[in-house]
């Protein structure tokens, strides 16, 4: 069985009752009940950070070749680091 973390949850006492009621029908305890049904609605619904939801949101827009020259303008050959200059770059 895979490690378990003990938590603390609050829940109506109707809630609290039928919970008990149904993992006794299924002959398991509540915490085992509680796992189930968080597992299947995990699976069921995956992870969503909400950034899917700006996807297409603005169908007319252009894409960007280069975003950080279009958020902050071009750069001079000069603001770069020599360490991060293009090969033929003048090295001043």
């Amino acid at each position: 069985m895979a490690r378990m973390r003990r938590i603390q949850i609050v829940m109506e006492p109707e809630l609290d009752d039928w919970l008990a009621r149904e993992a006794e029908l299924r002959r398991m305890s509540k915490s085992a009940l509680i796992r189930e049904c968080v597992r299947r609605e995990a699976d069921e619904k995956p992870f969503d950070n909400g950034l899917w939801r700006l996807v297409g949101m603005f169908p007319d827009a252009e894409p960007i070749e280069n975003i950080d020259e279009f958020l902050y303008g071009p750069i001079s050959e000069e603001a770069w680091p020599s360490s991060t200059r293009p090969s033929g770059s003048p090295k001043r």
